[in-house]
């Protein structure tokens, strides 16, 4: 008797259970099974099924709303800055006015021109993992790109290491190779230079 096989990729259970639901109808008989247990066995199978489409469905959701959220912030955020600017020239402006509002940050007197994050990437427990030192800075701003890419993308303002990213790949079970990189953060302030690129390869 050889070693069973069940597959463990989504797109294998999904292939491997069809299968399974048509042709146990047809051995159900010379296997000796009722037709309640061979019923029973084919509603596994498409309980399987579903649930992967369903899980499918989700992250194409997802990818969709993270892709709203980054189009969102990334059109008011810079409307916003114009307002902003636009705001500090209006005659009635102040600097209380500025400071209710959060939009006057403090000044340093650090020199932070040459200041460099440093990065590790690696996965752990499904996700990616990020690891940094904030040193003097608040934090870092992350960014990624796919490595083919020419645009790099927000991902998260990280002020704890490690920073653990949840990911949805386009096509599950496929491979894809992401790079980060990441700017020092001061009083919400992205200071110096950019880090290291490093990259990790998604598969799930």
């Amino acid at each position: 008797m050889g070693r069973s096989y069940f597959p463990t990729a989504d797109a294998a259970q999904t292939a491997w259970a069809s299968n399974y639901k048509a042709k146990i109808a047809e051995v159900a008989s010379t296997l000796g099974l009722t037709p309640e247990q061979a019923d029973n066995q084919k509603s596994k199978c498409d309980t399987i099924m579903s649930s992967i489409s369903n899980v499918a469905a989700k992250r194409a959701d997802l990818k969709e709303a993270i892709g709203k959220r980054d189009e969102i912030i990334a059109t008011n955020g810079g409307s916003l800055r114009a307002d902003i600017s636009n705001i500090k020239t209006l005659p009635g402006y102040t600097a209380g006015i500025g400071n209710a509002l959060g939009i006057i940050s403090i000044p340093s007197s650090k020199d932070y021109a040459t200041f460099k994050p440093t990065l590790t990437i690696g996965m752990f427990g499904g996700k990616v993992r990020i690891k940094f030192k904030k040193m003097e800075t608040d934090g870092v701003n992350i960014y990624r790109k796919k490595i083919d890419a020419t645009e790099w993308s927000f991902l998260a303002r990280a002020n704890k290491s490690p920073f653990d990213q949840s990911f949805v790949l386009d096509a599950p079970g496929q491979i894809e190779t992401w790079q980060y990189r990441a700017f020092g953060v001061v009083n919400d302030n992205e200071i110096g230079l950019p880090s290291d690129i490093v990259q990790v390869v998604y598969l799930v």
